[in-house]
């Protein structure tokens, strides 16, 4: 009976870190107005860490992982560091609407790497679908507004950062399982500061202008809830769901995303969104109906998973 409240929270919680991330592409253009992108990176990061390490202190629980998921989370780290830096570099070239759209990849890369790496069966339709998708992508990709000279820059970029973030997933369901996704988010958070913090300092790039309220409060959104709420819930979600299934509700992402462009900044709807976009999508739903049998990654997740908060 334990079993169903879990899920239900589990499917709460995936929703939940999406609607967050679908707002952060404006959070991170607002921010990007008086941060440099290192900045950007290293300060919202060391903000979404010491947020999480509060909520552990006050639970009075454990601060780091266990021993055997440490060496793991080093590495998590450190893709964290180049993922959030990558996409925040996209950010300075491309739209946020762009953006929406091509992150709306990763659940049929995640479908591809659980096949390769843990041994998840996928049909033809599967492999059909990230044909799909990558076809989308490659709509979206193929022209650039006049006003966004190097969108094929920044679109690279966020291409890019659907593999991190896919990787990321990929690697870090063990440890969200042994360790709970609260350990995990955080230790993660706070090791993507060093190097980025460092290097930022080295070259004197955290603020690239004199602090905007603006900027300061699109930071504040980043660091509490992109960095340290929405990375807490998605991976309590991951623990419980599994990869696939936690990355396939960023289908709801590119609608957030583009809802909060047209409001807050009036980015125009392209021709090539409108087809790409849904090519994206279908290509994913494709990927998800192409998986053969039951789940077993979260399957054994929902049963085994000790901690996940």
């Amino acid at each position: 009976m334990r079993r169903i409240p879990r899920l239900r929270k589990a499917l709460f919680q995936a929703i939940g870190a999406t609607l967050i991330w679908g707002v952060s592409f404006l959070a991170i253009q607002l921010a990007l107005k008086s941060a440099a992108p290192l900045g950007v990176v290293w300060m919202r990061n060391a903000l979404g860490a010491a947020v999480l390490y509060a909520i552990l202190r006050a639970r009075g629980g454990a601060l780091l992982p266990e021993r055997e998921d440490r060496g793991r989370v080093l590495l998590l780290g450190a893709i964290m560091a180049a993922h959030m830096l990558i996409q925040t570099l996209s950010m300075r070239f491309t739209s946020t609407m762009r953006a929406g759209w091509i992150v709306a990849f990763i659940p049929a890369l995640v479908a591809a790497g659980a096949h390769l790496f843990l041994k998840q069966r996928m049909r033809a339709i599967g492999w059909l679908g990230i044909a799909v998708a990558t076809s989308g992508v490659f709509v979206l990709t193929s022209t650039r507004p006049a006003q966004l000279a190097r969108a094929g820059v920044g679109d690279a970029l966020m291409l890019a950062s659907t593999f991190t973030w896919a990787t990321y997933s990929l690697l870090s369901l063990k440890a969200v399982q042994r360790s709970g996704g609260l350990r995990i988010s955080a230790a993660a958070l706070a090791l993507s500061v060093l190097p980025t913090s460092a290097t930022a300092a080295a070259l004197g790039e955290t603020w690239s202008s004199a602090p905007s309220v603006e900027s300061v409060f699109a930071l504040v959104f980043l660091g509490v809830f992109a960095s340290g709420l929405a990375m807490w819930l998605f991976s309590n979600a991951l623990a419980t769901l599994g990869p696939e299934r936690a990355a396939s509700f960023q289908y709801i992402q590119p609608f957030v995303t583009v809802a909060a462009s047209f409001a807050f900044l009036s980015e125009p709807f392209t021709l090539q969104q409108f087809l790409g976009g849904p090519l994206v999508l279908a290509g994913v739903w494709f990927v998800q109906r192409g998986k053969r049998g039951p789940n077993a990654v979260a399957a054994s997740s929902v049963g085994s998973a000790a901690r996940t908060s």
